[in-house]
């Protein structure tokens, strides 16, 4: 019998911050909303809450729980199911790679030797010291680093990096880059630019760029780059995110502004990580390479000080799938790979890392780790970008993302290969920045011709005509141009072609074509460039987006996206529980004015083409007309607030009795009104509600008599609790006789008072730290008939109704002159009858729901009942 012995083997797992989870939003979604679906389906959890927002751009958030009360497994599950959310994960431990000092060797070996183990940066000199693009870019490298660096050290102090458009200590965010006083860079924990002076981060800056040929100490990689520090201040992924945000800022900043305001940054260093980390666990930590190189950057990153295999164990940042992410191992003046990580897959290049002579804050002196390795190709990434050819860099200023990945690819195909790397990373092979720079200075030259870049297609207005636009670089003397459509074998070329633009005639309607581009150089053609595919107009469809163009009480004019196909248009419009109205045979114009509709009625409106083939796709498309009253045509002024943690739970005044929980800061209540009558008085009762723990709320409520859409009249806040409370509060208030009839809004408004100070009472206009307001629409009236005979005298049945209500009142005899209305739970008026007592009215025509019966007497109400 053989025993069968089956062994599982898990990777590391790596290290945690203990409760925090980094939550990447949907960019309509808001924390609060996360906070509100989280208490909703886990029950109360106290502990949890919105820390800060990490990355603005990104739109990830950093929230904190208690693991005592509920696992971090438990969490994420439910985070990663709620609505607004895209990806939720832990926040992991980064640590420092760094190994303690062995030195071996004498100074700067990884410059120059005598053997052939270095980078040739002395060879690489004779063309390049850095400094700024052959289109007179200055060119910045990002060190992000947990602790900082002392930038201003004797030998990298005149390569540090200055915010020139930022006025230092003027609590000013001068460029308007989301950051104030950001002189010096920026450090994510204090706000500030106040940078720490780790030792660490100095001998990664003078790695990079210490200044060369001034006589002092020693010379980094880039003799004049210029180094901007990002001090993340602390060792967990949200720091990670949060910090590598500033540069992401500044080169967007750059690119937007043409170079007027933020930074050129072409690499970003990250001399730390965390060992066995795996990237699906850290989605958003990868993400962030994705959307630095979008705008230029690559991301060099040192891997594990650990003789394992990536592939395998997995590593953070290194193993990040980012076509931006350059993984560095460590080699020593052998080229031989000892203490550090590889990878023929997640680990890009080896380079010196070993006893290699660095500055530090005080001195200098050897050093060991993957964490001088990664500077290496950092700097070196720099001195690529400040070689002489303009052609790459008017790519750059096309292209930020092609160019960077050009300059990747420069850095990578130009490595010396290394027997001892041939199957532990990917190129295969050791930096060698001369090599690299002399391969784009081959490409610059003539030696290889740059196919077009920068390609744009747009169709000519009302045609199936498409212009196609490129840009060149100046070694171009003549472009080819060839299309096909998608799938098929055969090309249709048009060679010869001397200008940067052509217009393709004539082409198929609803088909999806490729296109092609080749330059013409004195020494040769370009390669074919990238395929660039897009669909011809021409599909016989419905529109799908429409827009009011004006609407008024019995109009409304609507717009929608041409139909390239169609021949003309088929409008059908309804009103809210009416019967749909077709208009056929619309000139195939995208605009049409709706005529003779009903005031303040919700319509719903569907366009469909008319042309050969038409696919059954349609969107429908609501408005409102106005005369409704001021409560729903003003525009009110805005308020909002954060009711994670309470909110208003019910509000009663009269007919109005609301029950709600969380509406997210505000709401605007359909279906609840009342009539407040001149000269009488009311009691609004008011009652807050919570998702936990219970809060001191300061309730005011104010009614729009002057229908300005402000509250600011002092006539207007018509209750003030005076004070916060848990429980219902209740005041009452008379109606003044100089208002004048209509409908108007009240608002209701809570906001959180601390018991011991701290909150403060709710405003109208505005936002509200903590709390909620609610809105409803009221109608102002004069003390006049049937008002005064009270709800309970008016008999309507049956009730519920499915096709016609009788209306009886023993008491009232309106005659021709009473009119009996339906409104539905919006306030949208939905059927209207002459009524005399005992007469029904016809409502088989509406929805099951919840009506309002008004009856009138010479355009006045009279009475009211639901």
């Amino acid at each position: 019998m053989a025993l069968v012995v089956c062994i599982t083997l898990q990777a590391q797992q790596a290290a945690t911050v203990f409760g925090q989870a980094l939550v990447q939003l949907e960019k309509t979604a808001t924390p609060q909303q996360v906070q509100a679906q989280v208490q909703q389906q886990a029950g109360i959890l106290p502990a949890f809450k919105m820390e800060r927002c990490i990355s603005a751009y990104m739109h990830i958030w950093l929230f904190s729980f208690d693991e005592n009360e509920i696992a971090k497994t438990e969490m994420l599950r439910l985070l990663n199911t709620l609505e607004g959310v895209q990806v939720a994960q832990v926040n992991h431990v980064i640590a420092e790679r760094i190994v303690p000092n062995d030195p071996f060797f004498g100074q700067q070996w990884h410059h120059v030797q005598s053997g052939d183990h270095d980078i040739d940066t002395d060879l690489a000199w004779d063309i390049t010291t850095g400094g700024v693009t052959a289109l007179g870019d200055e060119i910045v490298v990002c060190v992000v680093e947990p602790g900082g660096a002392k930038w201003n050290q004797a030998d990298i102090n005149a390569n540090h990096w200055i915010n020139v458009n930022e006025i230092p200590n003027n609590n000013i965010d001068d460029d308007e880059n989301g950051y104030i006083d950001d002189v010096d860079g920026w450090n994510t924990t204090a706000d500030s630019d106040g940078i720490a002076e780790g030792s660490h981060g100095t001998q990664v800056s003078s790695m990079i760029g210490a200044k060369g040929d001034n006589n002092t100490g020693i010379a980094g990689v880039n003799w004049d780059v210029k180094i901007m520090q990002v001090d993340m201040g602390g060792i967990s992924e949200a720091g990670v995110i949060e910090a590598y945000e500033y540069p992401l800022m500044m080169r967007k900043l750059y690119n937007e502004s043409n170079g007027q305001k933020g930074a050129f940054v072409v690499a970003t260093n990250s001399s730390w990580g965390t060992d066995g980390g795996q990237p699906d666990d850290a989605p958003l930590w990868c993400a962030m390479y994705d959307s630095l190189g979008a705008y230029g950057i690559l991301s060099c990153g040192a891997t594990a000080n650990n003789n394992v295999n990536i592939d395998v164990v997995g590593d953070l940042p290194t193993a990040c799938p980012s076509e931006h992410m350059v993984s560095v191992t460590a080699t020593n003046n052998d080229d031989v790979r000892t203490f550090s990580g590889y990878g023929q897959t997640q680990i890009d290049l080896g380079a010196p890392g070993e006893d290699v002579y660095l500055a530090n804050n005080t001195s200098y002196g050897a050093t060991s780790g993957t964490s001088f390795a990664s500077p290496c190709v950092a700097g070196a990434i720099a001195l690529l970008y400040s070689a002489p050819c303009t052609s790459f860099m008017q790519i750059v200023a096309a292209s930020p993302a092609v160019g960077a990945t050009m300059a990747r690819d420069f850095i990578y195909s130009g490595v010396d290969a290394v027997a001892n790397l041939s199957d532990e990373c990917v190129t295969g092979g050791r930096l060698n920045i001369n090599n690299s720079i002399n391969l784009m200075l081959n490409d610059c030259s003539g030696g290889s011709c740059v196919a077009p870049f920068a390609v744009t297609i747009l169709q000519v207005p009302g045609t199936l005509n498409y212009t196609i636009a490129w840009q060149a670089t100046g070694e171009s003397s003549g472009f080819a141009l060839r299309y096909r459509l998608s799938g098929e074998d055969v090309w249709t070329e048009l060679s010869g072609l001397t200008e940067q633009t052509l217009v393709l005639q004539d082409l198929l309607g609803c088909y999806t074509y490729e296109v092609q581009l080749l330059s013409y150089c004195g020494k040769g053609d370009s390669d074919w460039g990238n395929t660039l595919s897009f669909d011809t107009e021409g599909c016989c469809l419905n529109p799908t987006i429409y827009s009011e163009v004006s609407v008024s009480d019995t109009e409304a004019t609507i717009q929608w996206n041409d139909v390239f196909a169609a021949e003309g248009y088929t409008i059908t419009y309804q009103p809210a529980g009416g019967v749909p109205i077709m208009i056929e045979n619309v000139e195939p114009n995208n605009q049409y004015t709706l005529t003779d509709l009903l005031p303040c009625t919700a319509y719903t409106v569907t366009v469909f083409s008319i042309c050969v083939g038409l696919k059954p796709v349609s969107v429908t498309f609501d408005f409102n007309t106005s005369g409704c009253g001021d409560c729903q045509d003003l525009a009110y002024c805005a308020i909002a607030s954060n009711s994670a943690s309470e909110f208003i739970e019910n509000v009663t005044l009269g007919d109005i009795n609301y029950t709600s929980g969380d509406d997210d800061g505000y709401l605007l209540v359909e279906g609840e009104t009342t009539i407040l009558v001149k000269d009488q008085q009311y009691t609004v009762y008011c009652t807050p509600g919570f998702n936990g723990f219970a809060y001191n709320e300061y309730f005011k409520v104010w009614i729009d008599y002057n229908s300005n859409g402000e509250f600011e009249d002092a006539t207007e806040l018509v209750f003030d609790s005076g004070t916060g409370t848990t429980t219902e509060v209740s005041g009452d208030f008379t109606v003044p006789s100089w208002v004048q009839d209509g409908v108007v809004r009240m608002r209701v408004g809570m906001s959180y008072v601390g018991s011991f100070g701290g909150g403060e009472p709710p405003i109208a206009c505005g936002e509200n730290e903590y709390g909620e307001t609610e809105d409803y629409c009221v109608t102002l009236e004069e003390t006049v008939g049937l008002t005064e005979l009270g709800n309970k005298t008016l008999s309507i049945y049956p009730n519920p109704a499915q096709d016609a209500l009788t209306i009886s009142n023993p008491n009232v005899q309106l005659g021709e002159k009473g009119i009996a209305n339906i409104i539905d739970s919006r306030g949208v008026l939905v059927a209207s009858s002459v009524f005399s007592n005992g007469g029904s009215i016809d409502v088989s025509h509406l929805a099951a729901g919840l009506y309002i019966v008004q009856l009138e007497e010479n355009q006045t109400t009279r009475f009211i009942k639901k």
